[in-house]
């Protein structure tokens, strides 16, 4: 008797999952803390080509003071721009840029 209860309840579910026929989509999230894009501050150094930029990281630092560069240039590049048209950022922009992937990414309006 357990038996059958347990496949109808199981057949129950199945049926609940499926919605009449139609398969459900499924999605996957990251809710672990060391699971985010850590954004962090970079300046724009120059354009490389496009809307490719070249930037350093900076660190912030007191109210008031500059933020101090740090690491090696960079090549990131500019999602707010097409990437079809040379990008209009002047050089000693500060952005925020996060890693992507492979690719460094910032969006900044000139």
């Amino acid at each position: 008797m357990s038996d059958e209860i347990t496949q109808n309840e199981q057949q129950q579910m199945m049926e609940r999952l499926l919605r009449n026929g139609e398969p459900m989509t499924e999605n996957a999230f990251v809710t672990s803390a060391g699971g985010r894009n850590p954004g962090f501050v970079a300046r724009v150094i120059s354009k490389h080509n496009y809307n490719h930029y070249n930037v350093r990281a900076c660190e912030l630092r007191s109210a008031g003071l500059y933020p101090i560069a740090v690491g090696e240039e960079v090549r990131a590049v500019n999602v707010a721009e097409p990437f079809t048209s040379q990008g209009t950022l002047t050089a000693g922009k500060y952005v925020i840029m996060f890693k992507m992937g492979e690719y460094y990414c910032f969006y900044a309006n000139a």
